[in-house]
């Protein structure tokens, strides 16, 4: 869940900015006597036209790089050529906003983009061109790979795109701006890291050939892609293909590990030795500091690392440092194996012998560096490779510094005690040993347990915090218990409370490695399952007072809302403010969902009022006739990120509240969504409309709704294609949608949701065709499984059954197919469809650690099914399972403005959502408490009730 956090990318390195960019253009304004012009400071970005006038849709348009050090100077000599041309321009409104733009982790087809220029005709853009060109020649910037450079090592750039260009509804449910060709289609505007050019575009300089920019390296695509990437409207964007490239004259690149906009890290064979090796590239003004520095410094400073660190054997082995096309590259050894991180997710540490073996390894190389005078400052489960014998060695080494010498903050989040992480980023910090004693007990708590420290900041004691998380960690793996006293000393807040490393080996060394395996082991089967004498582990389920705090306090914020971007009502994720304000996914459905089963709990008349006024709200935004649908009208049909999903809460409500008529307009929404659609799956596509016209049938019997389900059956029946495992529903490739090719096996997108819904359907109307179907579904599914260690996980798809293991979550993995597996079993009686779901159980609980607290992706979800099972199978075991993960997600919350609420799947952050937030987390919770149906599954009472099982404990029994 964790990521990497360069020091250099966080803009807030230049947050002492107060205004100094827009100052800077209104002082040419002011000095040119320009009043009639507009400047307006947003969010991110700040806008500068004449009074009055409005750009365009699209056309050829100018961007400038800088980098935070020369930003001013490239605004001033461009902003007086601007205003006296009268060009509609904006820019970025700070300095820390420049830092992100041209930071290391910026996104390679928007990165360097500091100034975006709207010229109003072609021989304005050819002008402000040359003229833009002369008055920045010299100053410093990086490339703009989406863009053509004007010539080589200008900073002004250009490409075709929108302007204002025409809002539409994509197919996937999020907002997108896009051109319009010849014919009057709209086609995406690309904006790949490399040049996109559609076929059509007039061209921008028809009197000289554009310059090919710098020379190739493997994160700049040749010249050819222009051409490459020239395809019809409805075909998916394509990486264009790349000849090989060679560098140095002798490092031949074979596949690239990473491509960042700070540049790749590739898989090369060196032709003078016949070895594979590993290139690191570093893109020239890219992660620029206060100091002048960038990351071509930083991979010098590495380079320079692996050479001292060398002598003790740890490290890869440096092999040279070279420039080439203006880029930096290091080549060094390539170290076979996987990120410690990758490796636990296959592979968990099953007991203290394997523990030890590891651990030990990972002592003596915090150890060996110490001796050098060095601290490593950045060690985490993601800087550990683990070689196929087991070696452990340590990779990525930039932030390692001598002891005791102050230096920028530079760390994963999560491995980083608070004397660091509290600090701000333009702080210098003097590396210390005990910073390293940190993340070593982090890094040795991943390894036993899977989890990652990472706690967003409230009011509370960090140590208090972080105890109670590793506690529990650690009395859910029963082997680990002697490593308690080890892991709290480690990561005690205070630095002079941290164990020595003598002290730490000699802890370890007094272990023997015979620590008793967890309960699911010493039974033969994996925790937690069937097989499971007990069912329990040493995590107690979350207590009474703890859940109702949680549900009391999630409903109190959830209530109090926060207007967040594009118009939600809650705090989103940058894509989340993209997506319809409506839908279930991040918008008013899923909270509307969750409240009014709140309501129907006997929550107080707060509650219910709550539910009334978003009823209300997402009335009147049902008005605006343009939102929700697509560009020729077409309302989209999926369950979460559609309009079925609303119409499904609206009705809930209404029924909640005895209102006819917003019942009326749920059903009339209903009858409105299409369901038949060329993506087929849950979350987009047409699945996600049968299921919604089911749970209609159910709540309000009116035979239009069985009718409009089994036509929206029948549609996917016949679109379903041959696998080599049995069948499989893949989105068409030519379907304008970034799922376009998919061929996935789990719920939200793929297999599994769509078998569900098939079952749910046959069982409705009585279609032993459509039942066949879903068994078929079934069948393909167990084939697929991966078991082991008497758990199964599933791979996302036909694009990933080469990769690492499936997910345990419900959108692609374990979770979600369990869910499906179950209900059909409930159905068919096939044991083969049992033992998946109970070994897919399995997989889930033992992953509990590795997860986010979301339902989407992480806990939520995960107990959801876990419930599913204890009442299909009539087997208790598994909601104290689905209560274990709720104290896991317990030790995630935080306070926010006297509410202790749970962060979304970042972890580092409070949002509203159900799939990805709040509100699905307080769904989950109610149904812990209060039993009742799954929310968006249209069950019916007969589908979990076998032969020899009692209706009663029927998931979906109402």
């Amino acid at each position: 869940m964790s990521t990497d956090r360069d020091e250099h990318d966080n803009g807030s390195f230049f947050a002492l900015d107060t205004g100094l960019l827009p100052g800077i253009v209104e002082g040419v304004l002011h000095r040119r006597g320009a009043t009639r012009w507009a400047v307006e400071q947003g969010e991110f970005w700040c806008s500068v036209r004449p009074r009055g006038h409005r750009s365009g849709e699209q056309g050829w348009k100018l961007h400038l790089s800088a980098t935070p050090l020369s930003a001013a100077l490239v605004l001033a000599v461009a902003a007086d050529v601007l205003v006296e041309e009268r060009a509609s321009f904006k820019f970025a409104g700070a300095l820390d906003r420049v830092a992100l733009l041209t930071g290391g982790r910026a996104d390679r087809g928007g990165g360097g983009k500091f100034i975006t220029v709207y010229p109003d005709d072609p021989e304005l853009f050819r002008r402000l061109a040359r003229r833009l060109h002369a008055a920045t020649l010299g100053l410093a910037g990086p490339r703009i790979l989406s863009d053509q450079p004007y010539a080589r090592g200008s900073l002004v750039h250009y490409r075709y795109g929108v302007f204002g260009g025409v809002r539409t509804t994509t197919n996937d449910g999020d907002t997108d701006v896009r051109l319009r060709n010849p014919g009057g289609g709209l086609e995406k505007d690309r904006r790949e890291a490399w040049v996109t050019t559609p076929s059509w575009a007039p061209p921008a300089f028809p009197e000289r050939t554009p310059s090919p920019g710098t020379a190739p390296s493997p994160s700049q695509e040749p010249a050819e892609a222009k051409k490459a990437t020239r395809e019809p409207a409805k075909e998916p964007a394509r990486r264009p293909a790349r000849k090989s490239v060679r560098l140095n004259g002798r490092y031949v690149v074979a596949k690239a590990i990473r491509h960042a906009y700070k540049g790749g890290v590739y898989l090369a064979t060196d032709e003078t030795t016949g070895r594979q090796v590993v290139v690191k590239e570093a893109r020239a003004h890219v992660g620029v500091r206060m100091d002048g520095t960038d990351l071509q410094d930083t991979l010098r400073h590495e380079a320079e690392m692996l050479e001292r660190l060398a002598p003790l054997g740890f490290t890869p082995a440096g092999i040279e440092l070279f420039a080439q096309g203006g880029n930096l590259f290091l080549a060094q050894e390539f170290v076979p194996g996987r990120t410690l991180r990758d490796r636990l997710v296959e592979r968990p540490v099953r007991d203290l012998a394997e523990f030890l073996a590891l651990s030990r390894q990972i002592v003596d190389i915090v150890a060996a560096v110490h001796g050098t005078g060095h601290v490593l400052r950045d060690l985490s489960p993601n800087n550990l490779m683990v070689g196929p014998e087991g070696r452990v060695r340590l990779i990525d080494v930039e932030y390692v510094a001598p002891e005791g010498v102050p230096v920028r903050r530079g760390y994963t989040p999560g491995y980083v005690g608070p004397e660091v992480s509290s600090l701000r980023d333009y702080d210098f910090t003097a590396p210390r040993y005990a910073g390293d004693l940190y993340g070593l007990g982090a890094v040795l708590l991943h390894l036993a347990t899977g989890v990652d420290m990472l706690l967003v900041p409230d009011d509370r004691p960090v140590g208090d915090r972080t105890d109670a998380l590793i506690t529990l960690a650690v009395a859910d793996h029963s082997w680990a218990a002697p490593l308690l006293p080890l892991l709290l000393a480690l990561c005690a807040p205070l630095p002079e409370g941290r164990w020595e490393l003598p002290r730490v080996r000699k802890a370890l060394a007094g272990l023997s490695g015979t620590g008793r395996r967890s309960a699911g082991e010493e039974t033969g089967g994996a925790r937690g399952t069937v097989a499971d004498a007990t069912g329990m582990s040493g995590v107690p389920g979350l207590l009474d007072e703890e859940r109702e705090r949680l549900i009391a306090d999630g409903i109190a914020y959830l209530l109090r809302t926060r207007p967040g971007s594009g118009g939600h009502l809650w705090d989103v994720s940058a894509f989340g403010a993209t997506t319809d304000p409506l839908n279930v996914q991040y918008g008013s459905a899923g909270v509307l969902a969750v409240l009014t089963r709140a309501a129907a709990a006997g929550a107080g008349p707060d509650v219910r009022q709550g539910v009334a006024e978003l009823t209300e709200w997402t009335r009147r935004r049902l008005a605006d006739l343009s939102a929700g649908r697509t560009a020729d009208g077409t309302l989209l049909p999926g369950l979460y990120f559609g309009r079925s999903g609303t119409a499904w809460a609206l009705l809930d409500a209404a029924l909640l509240l005895g209102d006819d008529t917003v019942a009326a307009e749920a059903s009339a929404l209903a009858r409105a969504v299409p369901v038949d659609w060329p993506n087929r799956d849950i979350c987009h596509g047409a699945a996600g409309a049968g299921m919604a016209q089911l749970h209609f049938w159910h709540r309000t019997g009116d035979p239009v709704f069985r009718d409009r389900a089994v036509e929206c059956a029948e549609a996917i029946l016949a679109a379903a294609e041959e696998h080599s495992a049995g069948v499989i529903w893949p989105v068409p490739a030519a379907f304008d949608s970034n799922l376009a090719g998919a061929r996935h096996y789990g719920f939200a997108h793929g297999i599994a949701g769509i078998g569900a819904f098939l079952l749910a359907a046959g069982v409705a109307a009585d279609r032993a065709d459509l039942v066949r179907a879903a068994r078929a579904a079934g069948d393909t599914l167990v084939k697929l499984a991966r078991v082991g260690n008497g758990r199964a996980v599933w791979p996302a798809g036909d694009r990933d059954a080469d990769g690492p293991v499936g997910q345990t979550h419900w959108c692609s993995g374990s979770s979600g197919i369990g869910t499906f597996l179950i209900r059909l079993w409930a159905e068919s009686g096939d044991e083969r469809h049992r033992e998946a779901a109970v070994l897919a159980a399995a997989g889930v609980r033992e992953a509990m650690w590795l997860s986010s607290p979301a339902a989407c992706h992480g806990l939520a979800g995960n107990a959801e099914f876990l419930l599913d099972m204890s009442a299909a199978l009539g087997d208790p075991r598994y909601r104290h399972q689905a209560g274990e993960l709720a104290a896991c997600i317990r030790t995630r919350a935080v306070r926010r403005d006297g509410l202790l609420v749970v962060p979304d799947e970042s972890l580092e952050a409070v949002t509203g959502g159900y799939q990805t937030g709040l509100a699905g987390t307080v769904g989950m919770l109610l149904r812990l408490r209060d039993g009742g149906a799954r929310l968006w599954m249209p069950d019916a009472p007969e589908l979990f009730a076998p032969a020899g099982q009692h209706p009663g404990t029927a998931v979906g029994v109402r």
